[in-house]
């Protein structure tokens, strides 16, 4: 019975069934909420017009002010925190080869680019009073890039895992 559990609170994430899980679901609702933006909503302003439109106008003026004023008032030391926070985690995963920083790096690296492209976005649409038409294609234009990004992090998780598992089998050992 104890073998059960400690192999599902396991730290040796790539083996966990959950760490796979949690990719995919973290990267599916990131996906989703752009900008803070339902993906539904735009295909339901694309498709309807009207007030569906104006709504997502409403949504993304309020998410860029939102964003802006984030922005304006801890950017600089979110920037520090988050930059320590990345230099901590890649060098635990890549110079001491801890699987658990290999893991939680493949998943916080590729989430922070996709945050950064957000906040881009929410500034652009506060700065240049994006609306319309050519608000949703930027919004529909980002969460394409949100999917790119989170199909990299599937492939730096796959790749992580690999290695980790040529090195358990003993595969660099003769190198």
């Amino acid at each position: 019975m104890m073998s059960v559990i400690d192999r599902l609170i396991s730290f040796e994430s790539f083996g966990s069934v959950w760490y796979w899980i949690f990719l995919g679901l973290a990267w599916s609702s990131r996906t989703h909420w752009t900008i803070g933006i339902p993906f539904d909503a735009i295909m339901r302003a694309d498709r309807r017009g009207g007030e569906w439109e104006a709504d997502i106008d409403r949504l993304a003026i309020a998410a860029s002010r939102r964003f802006a004023l984030i922005a304006g008032k801890v950017a600089a030391v979110l920037t520090l925190f988050v930059t320590f926070f990345l230099a901590a985690l890649a060098t635990a995963a890549l110079y001491l080869g801890n699987e658990l920083s290999q893991a939680m790096l493949a998943i916080a690296l590729p989430m922070i680019v996709a945050e950064v492209g957000d906040i881009r976005l929410a500034q652009r649409i506060h700065h240049q009073q994006i609306r319309g038409y050519e608000l949703r294609r930027a919004i529909v234009w980002r969460r394409f890039l949100n999917q790119a990004t989170g199909l990299s992090s599937l492939i730096l998780a796959t790749l992580f895992a690999t290695f980790q598992f040529l090195d358990r089998v003993g595969y660099f050992d003769f190198w």
